[in-house]
């Protein structure tokens, strides 16, 4: 089952990330995973959290401009080439990856990234058929 990413949309400008950063911490949300993206006059942060209802209703009350999105999160083996053989199997089923970034926490000895791909279920489900592990929910709690 596809986690959610939250994107916000800002200003390219000081204090901007500190302002979404201050709504998340007064309501108590935990950033789990964060990217931001500076391609200009504006910014866009991705990010995912502890609780993405809370992060969405804090974000919409205070007037920011935002969207969800499926994403996979994936244990990745943390040894040269664990990232490869990732990637190899989601190249052999023609899913292609649109981003990707590195998940704040760890599960055991292996790092977790967050993916978005063209098609999530179908990557979950060749991922997990390739005993990879896919986190459902579980994983705003790590």
């Amino acid at each position: 089952m596809p986690v959610k990413q939250i994107c916000v949309r800002m200003k390219n400008a000081p204090g901007q990330l500190h302002q979404v950063t201050e709504v998340l911490k007064l309501e108590g949300v935990n950033i789990r995973a964060i990217s931001v993206l500076d391609p200009g006059e504006d910014a866009l942060v991705r990010m995912m959290v502890d609780d993405p209802e809370r992060a969405c209703n804090s974000l919409a009350g205070k007037g920011f401009d935002f969207f969800q999105r499926d994403v996979a999160a994936v244990e990745v083996p943390d040894h040269p080439g664990g990232l490869h053989a990732v990637l190899g199997t989601l190249k052999a089923a023609g899913i292609n990856i649109q981003q990707l970034y590195s998940y704040l926490g760890r599960s055991g000895k292996h790092a977790i990234l967050i993916l978005r791909v063209d098609r999530t279920e179908d990557a979950e489900q060749v991922l997990r058929q390739n005993y990879v592990h896919v986190f459902g929910e579980e994983v705003y709690g790590l």
